[in-house]
C-alpha cells in the first residue's frame, strides 16, 4: 500500500504538529506523507515564506490559487496529492482583515457567533473559506477543512488533561484563552507548551504521540475533532 501524499495548508508549525498527530490516528494503519504548502519555509522571507505565517498567510495562499488561470479544483499543481487540508483556527471568525493586513471587499469577516455550539461559527468560517477558493458548495472530495474550535490546542489540552481540569474541560471548545492557560500552567506538570508567550515547538512534538493516541477521547469532547475525522474518512473513501 503507497503512503498517501497529503497537502497541509495551515496557520503555523504547531498547528502541524497537532494536525498530523490527529491524521495518525484517523489513518492507521494506512501511512501517509504530509506535503507543507503553507506557511513556507524560507530563512529570509522571516521564516513563513512570501505569504507569511498565521491566518493572513493562509488567506493570501487561497487567494492565489484562485488566481490563476484555472479552477482550483483543476490546479495541476495540487492534482498529484490525494488530499488537500486546509486549516485555521475558528478564532479567526472573530477576526477582521485588517489585522492581517488585507483588503478584502467582503465585508464576511467577522462571522462570529456565540459559542456553544462551536459549529454556528464552524459553519460560517467554512463559507468564508470556501470563498477565498472560489470552491462550489460542495468541495471537491479530497479537499478537507480542518477548523478546530477555538483553536487546534483545545485537542492537545483534551489529550493531556482529560477530566483532571474539569472548568477548562466542560466547554473546551469555547474556551478564549487557551494560550494563557497553558503558559501558566504550574512547572511540575513539565515543560511548559507555551512559555513567555511563545508556543515552544519542541514540547508540542514531544507531545504530539499523546494526542494520537488519546484521539477517540478529542472526539468525545470536541465537535470539531470529530468534524474532521469523517471529513478525512470521506476524502479517503473517495480516493
Amino acid at each position: 500500500m503507497s503512503d498517501l501524499r497529503i497537502a497541509l495548508v495551515v496557520e503555523g508549525p504547531t498547528d502541524l504538529i497537532i494536525i498530523e498527530a490527529a491524521l495518525k490516528a484517523i489513518l492507521a494503519p494506512q501511512r501517509f506523507t504530509a506535503h507543507l504548502l503553507q506557511p513556507e519555509t524560507s530563512d529570509a522571507l522571516g521564516g513563513a515564506g512570501s505569504f507569511g505565517g498565521g491566518w493572513g498567510g493562509v488567506y493570501r495562499w487561497c487567494r492565489q490559487q484562485v488566481g490563476m488561470d484555472f479552477s482550483v479544483a483543476q490546479n495541476p499543481s495540487l492534482t498529484w496529492f490525494d488530499m488537500v487540508i486546509v486549516h485555521l483556527d475558528a478564532d479567526v471568525a472573530g477576526k477582521r482583515y485588517q489585522e492581517a493586513n488585507i483588503e478584502d471587499e467582503s465585508d464576511d469577516l467577522p462571522c462570529e457567533l456565540p459559542c456553544p455550539p462551536a459549529a454556528a461559527s464552524v459553519d460560517r468560517l467554512q463559507t468564508v473559506m470556501s470563498r477565498w477558493l472560489n470552491l462550489p458548495e460542495t468541495k471537491p472530495e479530497k479537499w478537507v477543512f480542518c477548523i478546530p474550535s477555538k483553536c487546534s490546542e483545545a485537542w492537545l489540552v483534551t489529550s493531556l488533561y482529560q477530566a483532571s481540569e474539569a472548568d477548562v474541560m466542560r466547554n473546551i471548545e469555547c474556551y478564549p484563552t487557551l494560550d494563557n492557560w497553558l503558559g501558566q500552567r504550574p512547572l511540575r506538570e513539565g515543560a511548559r507548551l507555551i512559555r513567555g508567550g511563545r508556543k515552544q515547538h519542541r514540547v508540542y512534538q514531544e507531545k504530539a504521540p499523546v494526542l494520537t493516541r488519546s484521539w477517540g477521547e478529542v472526539c468525545r469532547h470536541c465537535t470539531q475533532a470529530v468534524r474532521f475525522n469523517e471529513d478525512v474518512q470521506a476524502a479517503l473513501h473517495g480516493h
